[in-house]
This record gives C-alpha cells, sequence and structure tokens, in this order.
C-alpha cells in the first residue's frame, strides 16, 4: 500500500489551482497520517488542512446555490461581498476577472446602478394606480411615455389590438 501524504504546501496549491478536495479525500489523507503518526491527525498536519479546505469549499459551494436561486434582481452588493470572500478562502487566493464571485458582482453593479428594487413587488400590489403612477415616473425620467403594466389589465381585447396593427383586418 502506497503511503503517499500530500504535504500542507500542496493541498493548498492544489485549492488555488482550482482542484476540489471532497471528504473523500478528507478520509483518504486522514487514515494515511493516521497510519504513519500511530495517533492520529497532526495539528495544522495534512488531514486538518485538507479538512478546513474541503470545509470552506463546501460552504463557497452552497453559497453559491443559495445566491443561485434568488431572482437576479434581488442580488445585491452585500451577496457579491460574501460570495467573494467565501471563494477566496475556499481557493486560498482572491477571485479572479472570471470567477462566480465577479459574475455576482457584475448581477449586483448593474441592480445598483438600474436602482432595481432590493425587494420583489408583489403581483398582488400590481393594478391600474400602480401602474399609472410607474407609467408617470418613467415618463418624467425618460421624456416620453413609457407602456406598463396597464397595457395589459386595459379593456381592449388582444384582437381588437391586432386589428389596429393590420389595416384590413376584420
Amino acid at each position: 500500500m502506497n503511503l503517499d501524504l500530500p504535504s500542507v504546501a500542496e493541498l493548498k496549491q492544489a485549492a488555488e489551482a482550482g482542484q476540489r478536495i471532497t471528504s473523500d479525500d478528507v478520509s483518504v489523507i486522514s487514515q494515511v497520517e493516521n497510519r504513519l503518526t500511530g495517533r492520529g491527525p497532526v495539528r495544522g498536519g495534512p488531514a486538518a488542512t485538507a479538512q478546513s479546505i474541503a470545509m470552506k469549499q463546501m460552504n463557497f459551494e452552497s453559497t453559491v446555490e443559495e445566491i443561485a436561486r434568488k431572482p437576479p434582481n434581488l442580488i445585491t452588493q452585500d451577496d457579491a461581498r460574501t460570495i467573494q470572500s467565501m471563494e477566496g478562502r475556499a481557493f486560498n487566493r482572491p477571485p479572479g476577472s472570471d470567477s462566480i464571485s465577479a459574475q455576482v458582482r457584475s448581477i449586483a453593479n448593474r441592480n445598483e446602478y438600474y436602482h432595481v428594487p432590493a425587494m420583489p413587488i408583489d403581483p398582488m400590489y400590481i393594478n391600474r394606480d400602480f401602474s399609472r403612477e410607474t407609467q408617470r415616473t418613467e415618463s418624467v425620467y425618460s421624456g416620453e411615455p413609457v407602456s406598463s403594466y396597464n397595457t395589459a389589465v386595459n379593456t381592449e381585447s388582444a384582437a381588437d389590438k391586432l386589428g389596429n396593427l393590420w389595416p384590413g383586418s376584420p
């Protein structure tokens, strides 16, 4: 049986290169370390380092899943900071421009730039009054009227609208 044990530096370097360290990897490293020392894992040794990196990577992945379930318009700068910090810890280096945290930061920046509401609008509260107010506000900022939800609740039927689009239609 081969008792090769990766060093702490090799484990950190593997994480920096983007390699995932799984619970199976931790188990194998722990068993080898136990056989070599005869008394269990060494504090600060390869098994402890592998366990630490694996936990950081699992926490990062669960946070990514949690943020990925959010609608894009609800992603905030706090989400971007959290994911960036966790990604840096999980891979033992600052995230690059092609990282997951950079993508989350981009979405958060866009939401902040366009003043996308941080709270979802409950469709139950969208009515003609809300629509008129939204349309009025948009026209003030853009200088021209903007269609809104009001069009969808208009009493004119879809057939009537289509008839207005194509001359000669019934």
